[in-house]
């Protein structure tokens, strides 16, 4: 079993960011409305929440592939894609908006079945073509 880590980018530290600045502006509406603390309080403790599920997702996203299957691991669940029908990996191409198990803005989409993809953000994206074309030669990458 081959295992591969997901790539890190920006996007969630940065999303993490905004959802910041954005809770401190609600903050300071509370506070000049004469709204008090425990409301201070209830935002913190959601915004720290959202960073742990960040945090938490970050380091639980990997990908494995044995000899018949890719599994994508997130939070401890699994997506499990059989190799023999991985149709096509290609690079993604603007936004995407089907299933997603990745951690980085740009990522691979994985083609598999008859419609179905999904996408994902291996660290090392060659490899990992690589490895699925020698257990699939039909791959078209």
């Amino acid at each position: 079993m081959i295992r591969f880590e997901s790539k890190k980018d920006r996007t969630y530290p940065i999303a993490l960011g905004i959802l910041l600045i954005i809770y401190s502006i609600v903050g300071i509406v509370i506070i000049s409305n004469g709204g008090n603390y425990s409301e201070l309080i209830v935002l913190a403790v959601v915004w720290v929440l959202q960073g742990t599920f960040f945090y938490l997702f970050l380091k639980t996203t990997f990908y494995t592939i044995d000899e018949e299957q890719l599994v994508c691991h997130f939070f401890g669940f699994k997506k499990k894609i059989r190799v023999s029908e991985i149709r096509r990996i290609e690079p993604q191409k603007g936004l995407y908006a089907g299933f997603k198990i990745n951690t980085a803005w740009k990522g691979l989409v994985v083609s598999y079945g008859k419609w179905d993809e999904i996408l994902i953000s291996p660290a090392q994206e060659q490899l990992f073509i690589e490895t699925i074309k020698a257990k699939n030669p039909t791959l078209q990458a």
